[in-house]
Parts: C-alpha cells; structure tokens; sequence
C-alpha cells in the first residue's frame, strides 16, 4: 500500500497548467511593463525589483524553513519559493511604488538635487516584501490561501505608512519631453489630444511606476488572455463600468461637463492611475477573486463603483489599490451566495400531498 499515492480527481497532472507555469506567464505579461516602466522612470525600477525580489524570496525561504524546521538542504530544496509566486509578488510591488523616495534622508543625491541612489526606497521595498509575504500569504497558508492580494495589501500598508513619501515621480523624458511630477487624478484634470496621448503611453508622473504605460499592460494583457491564464472579461468589465461611472459621477454630476469634454474626462480617468493595470494584473487573481462567472461581475461592478467614488468624492485621488482590496474581503462572501448549478441538476417538484397539507394549513390559519 505504500506505493499507493491519493490525488484527488480527475487524477491527471496537466504539466502545462501548474503553479510554475502559470507564474512563469505573468512574469512574461509584465515584463513589457517592466521595460516601459525603465524607459520613463530610469534605473531606480531595476533596483526596486532587485530588492523586492531579494526581499520576497528570502522572507518566504525563512519563513518555510522555520515552519518546517528544516534548516538544511532538503528545506532549501523543498522551499516552495521555486512556484515562482514570491518573485510575482516583487515584481508587482516594485511596480506599484514610485522610482525613489525620501522617508529618512538615507539617499544620494547629484549637485542638481537629484537622488542617484535611493537606500530609503530600497528599506521600503524590504518592509513591503515582508507584509506580503508573511503577514499576507504565509501565515494564512501560502499561496492560494491568502485573502487579499499580497502585493496590493503591501502597497496600501506602505502608503498609508509613509504617505508624505508617495510623491508621484517625474518621467526622464528619453526621446520625448519629460513629464511634470503631477499625476492627471491630483492635477488639474485638463483634457485634450496631447493628454489623453501622454496617458497613453505612459509619458505622465505617477506614484505607481508600473500603471503609467497603457501599451504595454495592453500587450501583458493579450498574452495572459491567450495564454488563458487570466478571464479576459474581468479586466473589460472593470474598465467598462468604471467608463460609466466616470460619465456620471464625475463627467456628469461634478464637473458638469458637455460635449467632447465629457467623453475625454471619461477616457482620461479609463487611460490613468491603476486602473487598467490593477484590472489585468491584480483583479485577476486566483486566490481573491470569486470562483464563478456571475461572482465575477459582482465583483468588477463593486471595483469600478469603489474607485469612481473614492476619485471624485474622497480627498484621495486614487482608489483602485483601495477598490480591490475592498472587494477582496467581500470574495468569500460573494462565494458562498453565488455558486454554480450542479451538472444535470433538476429541481425537484413538490408532491400533491405536501402541497394539498401546506393549503389546507393556510385555510386552518384564515379561520
């Protein structure tokens, strides 16, 4: 009997559908937005991903290894970093920070004022890695057991922490001219070509260096999409609702805007922020998002609602990490009441008897 193994069913191992590969393909979705977010905001994204990664890694190594107290070879072997998951997660939270920040003035700085070498950035980077980790992924079991997304919950601890230090950074303006430091969501919301042009590829000052350039979360999005790795839908029906909600409560009710004006304040709040990289990349993942179709669109009905509101009627300009995070916690919910009908399932009919009983118990109740 020993050299029986129980599986569960369908009892067939689909090599091309494991944890490995599966993040091996978000790696690759993002790498264009990782080259993107290089190209715009300079060498610091390489080292904020460098420290992640070190950061993610290594807390997921040590945490393995003090669980199972195996402080050896075999426990380095067995460490469950080699899913591939942990380097997603920095790759995601390098993303969603700014190319450098000044928390405790432990950077250098060029004559012009410039920080060459961000060692702030870098200790931030390590504090996130350790919130996603292990206070989100490992202690509630690892991957596929967390609640929230890790990297997500990661980057909202860290704004609300050193919120001061979360100053959009300004583009280097290679090959084209540099943008100012001023996201559109916190400046004064101008609409026009150039603006909604700018948005587009990603030359705008942005707090999350990974959200800015649209083309290239395109092409991560296409590629997940083919792969089959993510619901195309999801991220459509994100971007969809929150179009309508921009046109209403912002376009509409706020700002009262007509015309061509209208439709370019709409497009501008779909093209900026993280939207569209929150919708492909973090929306979309397995372990937070409901398990069927119709939870599905609760749940991109819920982000889209969350992130207008908190855009135009909160002090904060930005509400996707919020939005998602929100509707993370309500998942279990949507779950338990939006589940999928049984193959072959037939409602069954009530019997005359039980039927003649209950009405003859109502009449019994009228008298």
């Amino acid at each position: 009997m020993s050299n029986f193994t129980v599986s569960s069913s369908p009892h067939v191992t689909q090599k091309n559908n494991s944890t490995r590969i599966i993040m091996a393909d978000v790696l690759i979705a993002l790498a264009p937005v990782v080259v993107a977010s290089v190209y715009f905001f300079g060498y610091h994204v390489l080292i904020n991903i460098v420290a992640c990664a070190i950061g993610c890694m290594g807390f997921e190594m040590l945490y393995g290894m003090f669980v199972k107290k195996a402080w050896n070879k075999e426990g380095f072997k067995n460490s469950s970093v080699w899913d591939l998951s942990c380097f997603v997660t920095a790759v995601l939270l390098a993303l969603n920070l700014p190319a450098a920040m000044d928390v405790w003035g432990m950077n250098v700085y060029s004559a012009s004022g410039k920080i060459l070498f961000s060692f702030d950035t870098i200790l931030v980077c390590l504090l996130g890695s350790l919130v996603a980790i292990v206070l989100v992924k490992q202690l509630f079991g690892g991957i596929g057991r967390n609640f929230a997304n890790p990297a997500l919950t990661a980057r909202v601890f860290l704004f609300i922490t050193f919120s001061t230090a979360f100053v959009a950074s300004q583009t280097i303006g290679l090959g084209i001219q540099a943008s100012t430091g001023a996201t559109w969501l916190s400046g004064a919301k101008e609409t026009n070509g150039t603006v909604l042009y700018n948005l587009f590829i990603g030359n705008v000052g942005s707090a999350a260096v990974g959200e800015t350039c649209v083309i290239a979360i395109l092409l991560g999005y296409i590629y997940l999409s083919v792969r089959r790795v993510i619901d195309f839908r999801v991220p459509l029906m994100i971007i969809g609702w929150t179009a309508v909600f921009a046109l209403l409560f912002d376009g509409l009710i706020k700002s009262s805007l007509t015309g061509g004006k209208l439709m370019e304040n709409m497009l501008a709040h779909v093209l900026s922020g993280g939207l569209i990289f929150g919708a492909v990349f973090m929306a979309t993942d397995y372990a937070t998002s409901p398990n069927t179709f119709k939870g599905n669109c609760i749940y991109c009905f819920g982000i889209a609602l969350i992130t207008v509101l908190i855009r135009v009627f909160a002090a904060y300009p930005e509400g996707m990490s919020f939005a998602v995070l929100i509707m993370n916690c309500f998942v279990p919910l949507i779950d338990r009441f939006v589940y999928p009908k049984p193959f072959g399932y037939v409602r069954p009919e009530k019997s005359k008897k039980v039927k003649s009983e209950k009405s003859a118990a109502a009449k019994e109740e009228t008298k």
